[in-house]
């Protein structure tokens, strides 16, 4: 699956594919987002397939899209 991040005054965008199912990452996105208590973490923490990790800080996020978890077929219909 492919989480698209897309940052404030940045015409680029990080694209991060993920083993994890779409509805926890869904959740913990929302959660990061709309959590802006006192004691709530700032930065949001992504892994991808091959083992990186991303540190996203929430002031500069402008969207995140998440793709689908199911597998595209491949070959002719």
């Amino acid at each position: 699956m492919d989480i698209k991040v897309g940052f404030v005054d940045n015409p680029r965008d990080l694209v991060i594919t993920s083993a994890d199912e779409q509805d926890a990452v869904v959740a913990e996105v929302e959660k990061f987002l709309t959590s802006e208590e006192a004691g709530s973490a700032s930065t949001l923490t992504l892994k991808d397939n091959k083992g990186s990790v991303f540190v996203i800080v929430r002031n500069q996020v402008a969207y995140v899209e998440v793709g689908s978890s199911a597998q595209r077929p491949v070959g002719f219909i």
